[in-house]
């Protein structure tokens, strides 16, 4: 914005200010004109009430005609509503005019006296005297006069009114000349400093979400992208708490992908939820819930939290997940800007973080057994192998083959030979711990690689999967199923990984040979062979 159109919003102003003084006065104007026309309506309405009773006391005492005195009645009520109503419109600074309208009551009193005389001596048969007469014309001319005392002062109170009005307005008109002049410096520095302030924070706002989105580019897994956007929005936000929440397709849960506390309420919410508990991602469009609200549809998520605002990350039209935003205090519009923004950038990045997990865990998992293949055994080995060096424990592998696996295909159908194959891995999978790693080696093969552990333990739990391998029961395979088992230890047995296999498909062999259905480590091995 130039300083030319600075000074033109400076001069609007001053030009409206004004325009508002003489607004205000005018509309003074109207207000003292409208009310100065209701005193003397008022103070005519008590003349002619008063000369209504005059009138109806005459009548009456002329004629004793009972009509009259309902006339009487009626304008003494007139007269009494008309002195409530010139008491109430005088203000506290009118002195004048409330002296005039308490003379006018006192005078009124004073003829309601002598006119309530009059009405007794009528209603006791005798006549209005003169002397009666008299009194109550020189009050009704009294009146009269103290109406007139009544309209001049209402008229000089107006006069007066105008002046003063016409003064301030001239005053404020002054006062708002000189304050815009010494305004208009001021408010050219504040502004010249309040747009320096926005191209700062607007420079500091792209600077962040610059560097957000660079980042992001880098992340190498959903894990680490989904802590960089709760880093990214907590360190953004003041005092607020992010959750980033993941869609599970395959399980249809809500899980929460980043560190939440499990005894507290979203943690104890999250451990049954579907995506369908979280409104955001029910609705595919941000849900803002506060305490206190009773919406139509609430939010079972956050209804422990003050304030939420939950957005749903979306991808071509599909809802991944959301990242739900806890806050005490009601959010800005940058702060929604902020979170949108974020949201919108890191759900594509998400999306194909996600599908390049689900790639690699598919080209590394067998389809049958669903337990890794070949090619991801072989990866993990040479890790594994690597630790162990490092460390200095025990690497031992043992290599798996089901007896007479032929046969089963050929007498029973390779449908039954996969649902033995898939039986055989579930035995597997139940007895190992979650540091070891079993995986379909190839065929009938299965490879089982076991960390920190010995020759002896090894063989132990082959004993086991023996066993256990040995009660499957396949529907429609009247045979037992049986497993030969090949067991090898590093560094004892071998130097590395690839000598580490061949010696357990060694011991394998070696199994087999010994009649099948049965567990031979190395050492075993080693000595029938010296033997030999």
């Amino acid at each position: 914005m130039t300083n030319v159109i600075r000074f033109v919003l400076v001069l609007l102003a001053f030009v409206a200010a004004v325009s508002g003084v003489v607004w205000t006065t005018a509309s003074s104007e109207r207000q003292a004109a409208k009310r100065d026309a209701h005193e003397r309506q008022t103070a005519d309405a008590m003349l002619s009430a008063f000369l209504a009773r005059e009138s109806a006391l005459r009548g009456y005492a002329e004629s004793g005609r009972v009509s009259f005195l309902e006339s009487f009645q009626h304008a003494t009520a007139s007269l009494g509503d008309a002195f409530d109503r010139a008491r109430a419109g005088v203000d506290g600074g009118d002195a004048e005019e409330a002296a005039a309208i308490d003379e006018q009551a006192r005078l009124a009193d004073r003829w309601a006296v002598v006119a309530n005389d009059v009405i007794t001596r009528i209603r006791g048969g005798k006549q209005d005297t003169a002397e009666s007469t008299l009194i109550r014309n020189d009050l009704t001319i009294r009146f009269q006069r103290a109406t007139t005392d009544l309209l001049n002062s209402i008229e000089a109170e107006s006069a007066a009114a105008y002046r003063r009005s016409i003064e301030r307005a001239v005053l404020l008109i002054v006062l708002l000349g000189a304050v815009f002049a010494g305004a208009g410096g001021l408010l050219l520095y504040r502004l010249r400093r309040s747009d320096e302030l926005r191209r700062d924070t607007e420079s500091a706002f792209h600077a962040s979400q610059r560097e957000f989105t660079e980042t992001l580019q880098v992340t190498e897994n959903e894990a680490e992208a989904h802590a960089l956007v709760k880093r990214h929005l907590e360190r953004s936000l003041t005092d607020a708490r992010i959750v980033v929440l993941n869609r599970n397709n395959s399980q249809n849960r809500l899980e929460a992908a980043t560190p939440v506390d499990p005894a507290g309420a979203l943690g104890r919410k999250l451990i049954d939820s579907s995506p369908k508990s979280c409104l955001a991602v029910r609705l595919a469009r941000t849900h803002e819930q506060t305490q206190g609200d009773e919406p139509l549809l609430a939010c079972a998520l956050c209804a422990d939290e003050q304030r939420t605002t939950c957005v749903p990350s979306l991808v071509g039209g599909e809802v991944i997940g959301s990242v739900l935003v806890a806050h005490d205090d009601p959010l800005t519009p940058r702060d929604r800007d902020r979170i949108h923004e974020s949201v919108g950038q890191a759900a594509p990045v998400l999306a194909n973080l996600r599908n390049l997990a689900i790639a690699e865990i598919r080209a590394a998992t067998d389809a049958l057994t669903g337990l890794p293949n070949a090619r991801a055994l072989r990866d993990n080995l040479v890790r594994m192998i690597a630790q162990a060096s490092r460390s200095g424990l025990h690497l031992s592998a043992i290599l798996c083959d089901l007896d007479h696996f032929k046969e089963i295909n050929d007498v029973y159908g390779h449908e039954k030979g996969d649902e033995a194959l898939a039986a055989a891995s579930a035995v597997l999978r139940g007895a190992l711990r979650e540091s070891d790693l079993a995986g379909r080696y190839g065929g009938e093969e299965f490879l089982i690689l076991l960390p920190d552990t010995p020759l002896e333990g090894a063989m132990m739990l082959a004993e086991k999967l023996r066993t256990g391998i040995e009660l499957v029961d396949v529907p429609g395979v009247d045979r037992k199923i049986t497993a030969s088992f090949g067991v090898a230890s590093f560094p004892a047995d071998a130097p590395d990984g690839t000598a580490l296999v061949r010696t357990a498909d060694r011991a394998l062999y070696a199994a087999k040979a010994s009649g099948r259905n049965c567990v031979v480590g190395s050492t075993e091995m080693l000595a029938g062979t010296t033997a030999a």
